[in-house]
């Protein structure tokens, strides 16, 4: 068809529409919108709707058919979308109400509180964050603390569950109660001097969009049974040790475990810390059932280590099985975000948890904490596993002697704080009182290891720093996103060292490259492609059997020599020994993280000397991450690498 003149006539494009679906519970009118642009999140939010993951729609408090489409109207006033059929979606929404569509996902859980101020309640209330919800327990005058994400409450159990009833329209049968109370600990501000590199001309950060600060500043915890001297049986551990092929020192880290009600095997990177948790938990728990917590992305390496020592045991996934399942089975791995699930069986009993990369608990304020201080109040024996138990400052340790019952983790947090942080001196003290809670084992433990060395090479980018000055000189980033965005440039500008650096490998050499961020493990992965080097890659995104074939690939495939991952993804739990070569495209934020990713490499199985290259760009925060780094070092030294324990002779 042609217009005027002869041109084709303009394509008309049709608006897509917006409401897609509407649900209503009576209280709370559910919407699932097509998203026309980029921030229309926030304005939903500023104008009063608030987000329902579970159900993955916006929620705003009921209202008519008619009124609602005005709003929508105002909210989406100028975007290009279709509201013909809305009006009909949300009558019939309305008109057909699906009571507890949204708040039997609310995840309502009220703890019995140990301490805190007794006039503002006995009880903790913690759920998703939902308005009739937060209307009830502002009934009830509800204190509520920011980093716990929970109410303190006045009133019993019957008088909160009242409340969300008839308030917020919650069923009594979606309110979990649990009996075992925990602690509602002051909340502590970090001393000065701790936050990152500055990046010079940055504009301050926004404060509170909406003016809002955290009535409270508790956190919830639990105070646990003061951990306790455990008889070892030798003959039966001498008999899984020698079918699990341990190593003596592997004998001293089992009996260290199991020798405890609670404890940490600090091991550095690579000494098999995996396989002496699996044989200590096993003796420990008898014929009980043990929970092995862990990051996602190390699932199946679990199930495969526990299975290389115990063939026939039944090994149930959270997630992946039902909770029903695993009550049949003697082992059960859990990642950190799906621990929520476990936390509602208190009939499923296990005898030992043990927490791998128990780093991950360092925030004690976090949701994943707290969940696992609930697990921890239900099972006798619990183990925290780590080769970086301190990645930033000593306050880190505290959440991991608290869960495993150490005398310094009944201290309260601000306490421990004064007596053991601040200055080598008190950081001494620390180490000192460490000793027998923490093993702590260097490669030198391994005779047949190779050697490992740190080579930094300056780099000069090809097509120079023209865009990485860009956005070091845009004023209209605020300092987080700008470091990240110079962060990412510079990944990039590494991309050629790191394929010359490919290039030059001899024949059986192969390498990891770490970066920060995904979309700079696709663009590599596509660089190195276009010369013909073939490569697999991990990140964060990936499926655990993705991820499992990548490392297949990359170990048993000689074609395969570049393997690029996020450090976060890639960084942790799994064995790269067929490198030889490490690179970093991004430094990691603290020593320990950088020791832990180029030790995927530098660990038991490998035998050659290992190679980790440093390339930084001079005249750049590199070099003042780098600075950083150093200076951690230093902290991490006075304190996880004075605890060492004599090997027998």
């Amino acid at each position: 068809m042609m217009g005027m003149a002869g041109l084709p006539a303009p394509v008309l494009l049709r608006p897509p529409e917006l409401l897609i679906q509407a649900v209503s519970d009576g209280r709370r009118l559910g919407l699932q919108l097509y998203h026309a642009a980029p921030g229309m999140g926030r304005l939903l939010s500023n104008a009063g709707a608030w987000w329902s993951p579970g159900r993955r729609m916006w929620l705003i408090e009921a209202a008519e058919p008619e009124p609602c489409l005005l709003w929508l109207t105002e909210v989406y006033h100028g975007q290009h979308v279709d509201m013909d059929g809305a009006l009909a979606l949300l009558k019939a929404a309305v008109a057909a109400p699906q009571p507890d569509y949204f708040t039997q996902l609310l995840d309502v859980q009220v703890f019995p509180l140990l301490n805190g101020d007794p006039s503002r309640g006995h009880h903790a209330v913690s759920f998703s964050y939902d308005v009739p919800s937060v209307g009830a327990m502002r009934a009830l005058r509800g204190r509520f603390h920011k980093p716990a994400s929970a109410w303190q409450v006045a009133g019993g159990v019957q008088r909160v569950t009242d409340a969300l009833r008839d308030l917020a329209g919650v069923a009594p049968e979606f309110v979990f109660v649990h009996e075992r109370p925990v602690v509602l600990e002051e909340l502590i501000a970090p001393p000065p001097g701790q936050a990152p590199i500055q990046v010079p001309g940055a504009a301050p950060e926004p404060g509170d969009s909406r003016g809002e600060s955290a009535e409270g500043t508790g956190f919830l915890s639990a105070h646990l049974e003061e951990s306790t001297a455990v008889e070892v049986h030798e003959a039966r551990l001498v008999e899984i040790g020698q079918r699990a092929g341990l190593r003596d020192y592997q004998y001293t880290g089992v009996r260290h475990l199991a020798g405890q009600s609670g404890a940490c095997l600090g091991d550095d990177m690579g000494l098999g810390k995996s396989r002496q948790t699996v044989v200590a938990a096993r003796l420990a728990a008898g014929e009980g059932r043990v929970l092995i917590l862990c990051p996602s992305s190390l699932r199946i390496n679990w199930e495969r280590e526990i299975h290389a020592v115990y063939p026939d045991a039944v090994v149930g996934m959270v997630g992946d099985d039902r909770i029903a399942t695993l009550y049949g089975c003697g082992w059960v791995v859990a990642n950190y975000e799906r621990l929520g699930g476990l936390v509602r069986e208190p009939d499923l009993a296990f005898e030992v948890m043990a927490v791998d990369e128990a780093h991950y608990l360092k925030e004690h304020q976090s949701g994943r904490t707290r969940n696992a201080f609930v697990m921890a109040t239900r099972i006798p024996r619990r183990y925290v596993i780590t080769g970086t138990p301190l990645l930033n400052r000593e306050i880190e340790l505290h959440t991991l002697l608290r869960l495993t019952g150490h005398r310094l983790g009944r201290l309260a947090l601000k306490d421990f704080r004064k007596e053991y942080t601040g200055s080598r001196e008190k950081r001494a003290l620390l180490a000192d009182a460490l000793q027998g809670w923490m093993l702590r084992r260097r490669k030198d433990v391994l005779s047949e290891l190779g050697e490992k060395a740190r080579q930094v090479r300056w780099v000069s980018p090809d097509e120079g720093l023209s865009a990485y000055k860009a956005i070091y000189d845009d004023m209209t980033l605020q300092t987080m996103p700008k470091i990240t965005k110079l962060r990412q440039c510079l990944e990039s500008l590494k991309t050629a060292f790191l394929i010359q650096t490919v290039e030059s490998l001899s024949d059986g050499d192969k390498i990891i490259i770490f970066c920060e961020y995904m979309a700079t493990v696709q663009t590599m992965q596509a660089a190195f492609a276009a010369t013909g080097i073939a490569c697999v890659t991990l990140v964060g995104a990936d499926s655990g059997v993705k991820r499992q074939k990548a490392i297949d690939a990359f170990q048993r495939d000689p074609s395969v020599t570049v393997f690029i991952g996020t450090t976060s993804a890639a960084g942790v739990g799994i064995t790269l020994t067929a490198a030889n070569y490490v690179a970093f495209a991004s430094l990691p934020w603290t020593p320990a993280l950088m020791r832990q990713a180029e030790d995927r490499a530098y660990r038991l199985g490998q035998l050659r000397n290992v190679l980790v290259l440093v390339p930084l760009i001079e005249g750049t925060i590199d070099e003042g991450i780098w600075r950083l780094l150093e200076s951690k070092q230093e902290t991490e030294q006075d304190v996880v690498e004075a605890v060492r324990s004599e090997l027998p002779a």
